[in-house]
């Protein structure tokens, strides 16, 4: 402390050098978290066995995710017209399934099918007047 220290109490930031340099930018590191995480419970959804999808036989347990815009495209469409006709039960499951097979590099799909699974959720946990 004698070479002109100051005395100053400890911070938790005391150590870390580098912040991000804008909200921007860890916003996108959030929304990425989220995203990951949301495709993770999307996959795991559509593997559970209470899923009406068919299902391929002897598949590893560990395989990574199968991305395919075609297929998550398809079932855009697919909830797009559900909703259109009233079926938010398939219009949610459809938009889950496009969700989880939306390639992540896709960033302004994915939070377009986030938004429109955000809104179906909350339209079908609207009570009936």
């Amino acid at each position: 402390m004698g070479s002109g220290e100051e005395n100053r109490p400890w911070s938790v930031f005391d150590r870390v050098k580098n912040f991000q340099s804008t909200p921007e930018t860890l916003m996108t590191e959030i929304n990425a978290a989220i995203a990951a995480l949301e495709y993770a419970r999307a996959t795991d959804l559509l593997d559970s066995p209470s899923s009406y999808l068919p299902k391929k036989t002897g598949s590893a347990p560990n395989k990574k995710p199968y991305y395919d815009a075609r297929m998550a495209d398809e079932a855009y469409k697919a909830g797009c017209a559900a909703l259109a006709a009233g079926q938010l039960d398939e219009a949610l499951h459809s938009l889950n399934v496009a969700l989880s097979k939306c390639p992540p590099d896709r960033t302004s799909a994915v939070a377009k099918l986030q938004s429109l699974i955000s809104l179906t959720s909350q339209q079908l946990q609207k009570p009936l007047n």
